[in-house]
C-alpha cells in the first residue's frame, strides 16, 4: 500500500496547476482526464490484496449466472425433492403391504377359528335334538298309554296339522296311526281317559292330501282301516276338497275329516 500511495504522490505533483479549476478549455479537460486516471488507478488498488510475501495479486473475475443455469439448477433440485418424495412413498407402500398382508393372515385364521366353531355348534345342534327325540321317546313311553310295540302320548297344546306332525318328529315320535281295529279301540279308551268331559277332538296321522279320497298315514303308507263316524245327520267324511286331514273325537273315538289348518291337540306315538 505504501508503493502506490507513492506512486499517486509522484503524478500529483506531475501534473499542471492551473489558477482557476472552473475556467474551460483544452486544458481544463486534460486536467480532468487526468483526474479521472487518478481514481481509476486508486479503485483498482484498493480491489487488490496482499500475498504474505509482499506480491500483489489481482482478484478472479468472476462471470454472471446465466438465466438458462438459473432454470437447469431449479429443474435439478425440483427433481431431487421428487426422488425424496418417491423414496418415502415406495417406504409406506411397503409397510402398507406388510400390513395388509398381516391382516389378511389374521382373517384366514378367524375363518378357519369360524369354521371349526360352526362345525362344533352343528355337531352341538345334532346331539341336541337326538337327546330331545330321545327324551320325547322316554317321555312318550312313561306318560302316555303303551299299545303293543308302541307309545302313545297326547300332548294338549293347540296347532294345526302340519305344525302337530313336526311337534311329534322333533320328539322322536310320528302322529299317531291307529293301523287296526285292536289299535284304534286302544287309543280311544286312552283319549277318552284323557279328557273325561266333553268332545276334545286330536289330530291323527291321516290325510287324503295327495289325491282326494286316498287316506294315507304320515309314513305313506295306505290307510286300510277307518273308524269313520256314521250319523244319518252326519256321517263322514263329509268335506270333499276342503277338509283333507282327520281327527278323533274324544267322546267316542269316531274320525272326523277337518280343515288341515284347524288348530286343535293332537296324539303321537313312538317305539317302545
Amino acid at each position: 500500500m505504501e508503493i502506490a500511495a507513492f506512486i499517486v504522490t509522484v503524478l500529483c505533483l506531475s501534473l499542471p496547476s492551473f489558477g482557476d479549476t472552473g475556467s474551460e478549455g483544452p486544458d481544463n479537460q486534460e486536467d480532468t482526464g487526468n483526474s479521472t486516471l487518478i481514481q481509476n488507478a486508486m479503485m483498482r488498488d484498493e480491489e487488490r490484496t496482499e500475498r504474505g510475501d509482499g506480491m500483489l495479486i489481482e482478484p478472479e473475475p468472476t462471470s454472471p449466472v446465466s438465466d438458462m443455469d438459473n432454470n437447469y439448477n431449479y429443474v435439478l433440485s425440483r427433481l431431487a425433492a421428487m426422488d425424496q418424495a418417491i423414496h418415502r412413498l415406495n417406504v409406506g407402500h411397503y409397510t402398507l403391504d406388510v400390513k395388509v398382508t398381516q391382516i389378511l393372515e389374521r382373517i384366514s385364521r378367524l375363518d378357519n377359528k369360524l369354521s371349526e366353531m360352526d362345525d362344533s355348534l352343528q355337531q352341538v345342534s345334532h346331539f341336541s335334538k337326538e337327546n330331545r327325540k330321545e327324551i320325547g321317546r322316554l317321555e312318550g313311553c312313561q306318560k302316555g298309554r303303551r299299545v303293543g310295540y308302541k307309545c302313545f302320548l297326547v300332548y294338549r297344546v293347540y296347532d294345526t296339522y302340519a305344525g302337530a306332525a313336526q311337534k311329534c318328529l322333533e320328539r322322536g315320535g310320528r302322529m299317531a296311526m291307529p293301523r287296526d281295529r285292536k289299535e284304534q279301540e286302544a287309543l280311544a279308551e286312552y283319549v277318552r281317559a284323557v279328557f273325561p268331559t266333553g268332545n276334545w277332538p286330536v289330530w291323527l296321522g291321516i290325510n287324503d292330501l295327495r289325491s282326494e279320497g286316498l287316506y294315507l298315514f304320515e309314513d305313506t303308507t295306505r290307510v286300510t282301516y277307518f273308524q269313520w263316524r256314521k250319523h244319518f245327520l252326519s256321517s263322514q267324511p263329509d268335506g270333499g276338497k276342503r277338509e283333507n286331514c282327520v281327527a278323533m273325537s274324544s267322546d267316542d273315538g269316531d274320525w272326523w275329516d277337518n280343515y288341515c289348518d284347524r288348530r286343535m291337540y293332537y296324539l303321537c306315538e313312538f317305539e317302545a
